[in-house]
């Protein structure tokens, strides 16, 4: 991947002279246009004497106003590439300036993209103190993926906690914790992670974001925005969630129990966590909670939702109170509705060849922006990963993309003296340089739709291979029945029959058959298990 995007830039850095007719202009009539709010225009002069000077400093410095300049118009995307370009050219002074603007393109064109820039050509000393959490926050998840969990730790924990980039590092800290078996401390981190998500949102007095947010209203920087409240309203489920999973596997079930009642059930988290939930009720073998709990999937509400696993450990529960015609339903219905999409996805994945990752993008980009309730099940089972802030937050950006190229036909328009058009001087050298920034966001974004189609579907296959087995053994319980006395076990009859422990906060209300948002995951059943009894029978 890393590969594309480098032979990208170099592509765009071979077209400079086509588009370099422009007379070149003095260097303080940048800093003068700037001054004035011309930030198109200082944006120009300076590409002017960045095009037509050999000197590596010169260069540099007018890449650096080009950056600044195009962020101050708006045009982050095409600034994108001008920030890269000035940190290649490792001149100190340049790299000082524009990495001010380290944690804006953090935010916006996202820590994956950035963080091997970032590592590669700068280094901590390079920083303002504001803008060096950055820079540790790349080397944090760089090492985390590496499997450097002692060194993504300490640079995890060298991220200022004033930084709005401070809870993710929690996040990070507290998941290398977890792998160096550290639970204890892993614990405070996700805690505090959970605490202090909402303060990725705040912005710096006097920051370059916040000079942007009142400089550049509409649409886009308001779906932004919002898309920014809710990665923070995401991160702080996602923390909560990792409590309560570690406070499971510590073994202190009623706090992990609370943990789970904590995630909102408005977050996408939650409809994945309410699984898990289910699962550690099935682990204490209480099964009608646990169908209690995934009966809520069928709530119109969670109708978006697509999980298999939801179905096999429904029907494992049913098995497990030994009522085999309800089981044998659920597997029925399972393979009824996910066969033919486990062979549309393996279709999919065989036709689209893995070099090309714009079919996943464009297919990630469809389930997105159908409706939440899709009648498609290819777009529900996409719902899963393709409703993520980051797939969001890429989607997004190829929509500011397409709206600079608009902006910049517009701002060209507005001084006929330099006017060049959109395939000739700056704009056109602007234009190559966004579909550069299209190409990489297609690459980033069609990769992880792919992979986690890829992952997804392996569960899917593992899924439909599990109830082929439980199909299996309910014939041959049936056959059992048939063949054995009547004289039923009566030791066997109370499998399944352990009755949920209801805490001093949780009311019992009974079920009239309908479903209640505030109710979805607290439903209880109340099955008599049939384990041991002469012959199967259907629950009413």
């Amino acid at each position: 991947m890393r590969m594309r995007i480098f032979l990208g830039l170099a592509l765009i850095q071979g077209s400079v002279l086509l588009f370099g007719g422009e007379a070149r202009a003095n260097y303080v009539d940048v800093k003068r246009a700037f001054g004035s709010g011309q930030y198109f225009t200082a944006a120009r002069i300076a590409f002017n004497d960045a095009n037509r000077t050999s000197s590596v400093p010169e260069k540099s410095m007018a890449y650096a106003w080009v950056t600044e300049s195009l962020v101050r118009a708006g045009l982050d995307q095409s600034a994108l590439y001008f920030f890269i370009r000035t940190l290649q050219l490792q001149d100190r002074a340049a790299s000082r300036k524009v990495l001010e603007l380290a944690p804006l393109f953090m935010d916006r064109a996202g820590t994956d993209f950035l963080k091997k820039f970032l590592i590669r050509y700068t280094r901590a000393d390079e920083y303002s103190p504001r803008a060096r959490s950055a820079f540790h926050l790349a080397m944090a998840k760089d090492k985390l993926g590496s499997g450097d969990y002692p060194g993504a730790l300490q640079s995890a924990s060298m991220v200022d906690p004033s930084s709005p980039l401070y809870p993710l590092s929690l996040q990070l800290k507290g998941t290398a914790e977890l792998m160096l078996d550290q639970t204890r401390e892993a614990l405070m981190d996700f805690e505090a992670c959970a605490e202090k998500a909402e303060q990725r949102n705040l912005i710096e007095a006097g920051s370059i974001e916040e000079r942007l947010k009142k400089e550049q209203p509409g649409a886009l920087a308001e779906k932004w925005e919002a898309l920014r409240k809710d990665a923070a309203r995401d991160l702080k489920a996602r923390c909560v969630a990792n409590q309560a999973r570690v406070l499971y596997e510590a073994g202190q079930f009623e706090e992990a129990d609370r943990a789970y009642d904590m995630i909102p059930k408005a977050s996408f988290v939650w409809t994945d966590t309410l699984f898990e939930h289910a699962w550690s009720t099935f682990a204490k073998e209480e099964y009608n909670r646990t169908l209690g709990k995934l009966v809520s999937y069928k709530s119109p509400a969670l109708q978006f939702s697509f999980n298999s696993e939801v179905d096999v450990l429904m029907a494992q529960a049913y098995l497990s109170l030994c009522l085999y015609t309800d089981a044998g339903r659920i597997i029925e219905d399972f393979n009824r509705r996910l066969g033919s999409l486990a062979l549309d996805v393996k279709k999919f994945v065989e036709v689209n060849a893995a070099k090309d990752a714009r079919p996943y993008f464009a297919l990630g980009r469809r389930a997105l922006q159908d409706k939440l309730h899709t009648e498609i099940v290819m777009h529900r089972f996409l719902n899963r990963f393709v409703r993520s802030p980051y797939f969001q937050s890429l989607s997004l950006s190829q929509d500011r993309v397409l709206a600079e190229k608009i902006a910049i036909q517009r701002l060209d328009a507005i001084r006929p003296e330099t006017r060049t058009g959109p395939a000739a001087g700056f704009p056109g050298f602007l234009n190559a340089a966004l579909d550069w920034r299209v190409r990489t966001i297609q690459l980033l974004g069609g990769v992880f739709v792919r992979n986690s189609m890829i992952d997804h579907h392996q569960v899917l296959i593992s899924d439909l291979e599990k109830m082929q087995f439980m199909k299996i053994d309910i014939l041959s319980h049936e056959k059992e029945k048939l063949m054995q006395p009547e004289t039923a076990v009566a030791s066997e009859r109370n499998r399944g029959n352990r009755i949920p422990v209801r805490r001093d906060d949780q009311l019992l209300w009974s079920f009239n058959g309908e479903f209640w948002n505030d109710e979805i995951g607290d439903y209880v059943f109340a099955l008599e298990s049939e384990c041991g009894k002469g012959s199967a029978s259907e629950t009413p």
